[in-house]
Parts: structure tokens; sequence; C-alpha cells
């Protein structure tokens, strides 16, 4: 979704409900503690400060948690693959096919990285940072948010490369999904193209099996374990809890009682539609011979063509039955000026994407690749349009802003979000909304 800067320092398969959509995105290295005793794995890989994480979720209906990747070592500052026979890039790098044995939530070299391996059997530092995120969301004092995980970004430089590699994601992503309760999985693969250009790379058969592959992973593995799983979660949890001395189970109770509670709730509630998202640019679907239509009258106008456009023509017709939700990201687009309802137009009548599945992104504040945030008042206007319009929603990139390099999104991300949720008025989407005690809204855990 975006450069992270900062990593630098079986139940019931409901049908969607018509109502609306608020979706944000959720950086893990923003309002995070980078340590504490009293939650297993020590929050290696970063746990949400309770109280920030919760008053800044407040206004969206649905979360979706970055990232996780394929790629063994971030890259926030590459633009492009020295591998490929077109690269013109200054600031391309390596893009490797994955190895085919992890997901990964850093750099491969930092202790507890690894998400989930072909091997993990317990819940790893990222998991438990996950699950806790996920727990939160359900447990918001306000009631439920729907969570779905994140695998892609514009850091992850990792091809999947083949068919077998994705079919052996997809079933780690699955595994995911479980170990976290999480909604679903929403995937950002930003490279897609440069990589199709690579000698022996089918990336784009890659990418469209992956995303069958998870909806089947879904179907076949994940919603018949879900219940059962989830009950015996309760077990384990207690029996760990059990095991500690005397002196750690006073400090460490509070997350044993709430995530104990959490996998209860989780266990006696239907089953969730497990969403499948896909995550993509303003141009994946553009008219043959006048791709810059989108553009308002005195923008800017390039001389050349983006090498990405029409890249969704590549995905969606082979993968969109799959795809519950399309993703769609109006912003870091340098000079241009977008037409906003043109764009979701061209998803509908080129695309072919149904107005229900649709989500269309903003970014207030600073944007990178010299974008220019259009202001709240288009915003507005567009989140309008999308609800008398038939649309499903909006996004924001992102829920939380980093005051380091976005200190003007900080204050601007708030209150567009508030804005949206007045405008849409978010329900849940999916079937009945879940039942699940509310978490005291300054530490996160059960109410006392």
């Amino acid at each position: 979704m975006k450069k992270m800067f900062a990593l630098l320092l079986a139940g019931s398969m409901a049908t969607p409900s018509s109502g609306s959509e608020v979706l944000g995105y959720l950086e893990d290295w923003v309002n995070v503690k980078w340590w504490d005793n009293n939650i297993p794995g020590n929050c290696e890989m970063g746990c949400f400060e309770p109280k920030p994480y919760l008053t800044s979720v407040k206004p969206y209906s649905s979360l979706n948690y970055g990232f996780t990747l394929l790629s063994e070592r971030l890259a926030p500052s590459q633009d492009g693959c020295t591998n490929s026979p077109n690269n013109t890039k200054k600031a391309a790098g390596p893009c490797p096919v994955w190895d085919g044995t992890s997901i990964w939530m850093a750099n491969s070299s930092k202790p507890g990285a690894a998400l989930i391996t072909e091997s993990t059997t317990s819940m790893t530092p990222g998991m438990v940072s996950i699950r806790e995120a996920s727990r939160m969301a359900k447990m918001h004092p306000d009631g439920p948010k729907r969570f779905k995980v994140t695998l892609g970004g514009w850091s992850d430089y990792a091809r999947i490369g083949n068919v077998a590699n994705a079919q052996k994601v997809a079933k780690l992503l699955a595994q995911v999904t479980l170990w976290t309760f999480a909604d679903g999985i929403d995937i950002d693969m930003e490279h897609l193209t440069p990589y199709s250009t690579i000698p022996g790379d089918d990336e784009f058969e890659a990418f469209t099996t992956l995303l069958n592959s998870i909806k089947k992973e879904f179907k076949e593995t994940v919603e018949p374990q879900w219940k059962s799983f989830a009950t015996g979660q309760v077990s384990s949890l207690q029996s760990a809890f059990n095991a500690l001395p005397g002196w750690q189970q006073a400090a460490m109770k509070p997350y044993y009682d709430a995530n104990i509670k959490f996998a209860q709730e989780v266990a006696s509630n239907d089953v969730p539609h497990l969403e499948l998202s896909y995550t993509t640019r303003f141009n994946a679907f553009v008219p043959n011979g006048n791709p810059y239509n989108y553009l308002l009258p005195g923008s800017v106008v390039p001389n050349t063509t983006f090498a990405t456009d029409n890249e969704g023509r590549r995905v969606y017709p082979t993968a969109g039955d799959s795809i519950d939700t399309v993703n769609v990201m109006i912003y870091d687009a340098g000079p241009l000026k977008i037409n906003f309802t043109t764009i979701m137009q061209n998803f509908v009548t080129i695309g072919k994407v149904p107005k229900e599945k649709l989500n269309v992104g903003f970014e207030p504040g600073e944007q990178a690749a010299g974008g220019i945030w259009e202001g709240m008042d288009a915003d507005k206007k567009t989140a309008h349009y999308v609800k008398s319009n038939g649309y499903l929603g909006c996004f924001i990139w992102s829920v939380n802003p980093s005051p380091i390099t976005n200190p003007n999104g900080t204050v601007l991300a708030p209150e567009l979000a508030n804005n949206l949720n007045t405008i849409l008025q978010p329900t849940w989407r999916f079937g009945t909304p879940p039942t699940f005690t509310k978490c005291d809204p300054s530490t996160g855990y059960l109410p006392q």
C-alpha cells in the first residue's frame, strides 16, 4: 500500500448486505509498543497501544492490518527490478522469487520476524500482535469491526513466481486467518507488472491462482475448523496460564482473561464470512486509446502511459468470482488531478466489477510520489456519490499515519474518517453482526 519508511527507523457464508463500508488501513509500526513482558512473544513485532488504537479505529467499520510480506528484505526505497529486462528505474533492486517457506512481518534477521512457516504449530510473536489487534477490533467499545490481514505493500519485492508457490502462500494465509481469528485476507501486491517481464515468470497466472486458492482454502480448510479451533484455543490459553509461576500469573492475567473470553466468543458466534479483497491502483481499468480519460480539466497530461495500465484486465476476469472487495487506491499520483467518479465508472463499465464490491481510496495529507491530496470537500463529495449510487464504500490510507512522515495526515485522517462515517453510515457488511464483550477503552482488556 505505501512505502514503509518507519521500518527503516464452517459456518454460514452470508451474502453482502446493502450497507456501506468505511475501511481503514493500519500501519503496524505506528503507535505500537516494541516490548511487553506481560504479553506472550513480548511484542517483538510490535503491539498496538490499546487506547490510541481503540480511539483511532472508532469511525471505521472494517480494518486491514498492514503488512505481512513474502520478502525477507523490506525495500521501501526500491522502485523497480534490476532483473527485469525493461527496467529503467534508478532505485531498482533485486526482485527474487519467494523462498516458498515463510511469510514475514519484518526483515528476516529480526527476532520473531517469521509470521508463519510450513512447520508452525503454535502462536508466533507476529500472530500474537495481529490477534490482539483483531481481538480489540471485535471487542471494541462501540461494537465489532471486521478485520483482515494484508499481504504485500510497496516494500514487498518478492515475486510469487509460479503456480506452486501461489498455492503454498494461500495455505499459509489460510492458517494466518485461523490463528488470528481474522475475517479474511487483503492482497495488495504492487509490483505485478515489472515481475511479469522477468524471464520465466508468469506473475499474473501465479497471482490469480493465489486469489482463487485463498478462497478455496477458506471454504475447504478454515471454515470447517473455525469453531473447534477456537474451542481448542480456550484450552491452550488456559493451560499456558496455569503453567506460569504465580508472580507471572498476576502480571499476565489481564491478557489471558481477555484472550480466553475472546476465543470462547469466537466459538459461540457464527463462522464469519471469510472475505478476500484485492487492492489495486486507479488505472487498473482504462479505455483503449484513451488511457487518461479520468483526468480533470486543467490536469497535467503525461507524455507516456503507465506501465501498470489495465492490470485489472489480467486479474479480474480470472479471479473475480473469488474476490469479495476491490479497493481502489486513488492517490500517490504525482501532479495528476483525477476525476474519482470516472475511475469508479471505469471499474464498472470496463472491468465489470459490481458496484457493491468497490471501495474508493483516499490519502489525506502527505502523499508519496509527489501526490497532492484533493482536499476534504472533494473527498466528502465523492463519499456522497458513493452512497447515492450504490457503491460499497470508501477507505483511508491510513488509520494511524506517522507523525514523523505524515504530520498533516495525523490530523486529517481522523477528521476524514469521521466525515465518511457520517456520510456513509456503515453497517456490518456480511450477515448478522457477531456479539462480543466490549473491552475497556483504556486497557483493551476486559472491563474491571
